[in-house]
């Protein structure tokens, strides 16, 4: 099953964080994104400002309806860096991995449609 087509757990506050073994493996399937200081993150380069702010605010709608949330930040003005980390169990779930593959599927789909 293809991760971006499978639900997120409402509630994954009782679970383990992945393992090393199971996130390498689970990286394999979103090659946009990469491990860095334990999160699953993704640099988007946009025109301006204007652009990334849009852009940042497309990202935080999409993953308030998805009720998983990421780190989203503007740098350089243009750069929109998207970290996904589950908090309530202290490193990276399943849900991560699914909510980054949507936010890569979306965006490879999009025809100036919105997230």
């Amino acid at each position: 099953m293809d991760l971006s087509s499978e639900a997120t757990r409402p509630d994954v506050a009782d679970t383990a964080p992945l393992t090393r073994r199971e996130i390498a493996d689970l990286l394999l399937e979103v090659p946009d994104w990469s491990l860095e200081d334990g999160r699953l993150s993704a640099r988007f380069a946009c025109k301006g400002f204007s652009e990334a702010l849009h852009f940042l605010g497309e990202i935080a709608a999409f993953a308030a309806r998805e009720k998983h949330l990421p780190d989203i930040g503007i740098r350089e003005n243009r750069i929109v860096d998207v970290a996904w980390y589950t908090y309530a169990i202290g490193g990276l779930s399943r849900n991560d991995f699914i909510m980054a593959a949507r936010l890569s599927e979306r965006l490879r789909s999009r025809q100036g449609g919105t997230l």
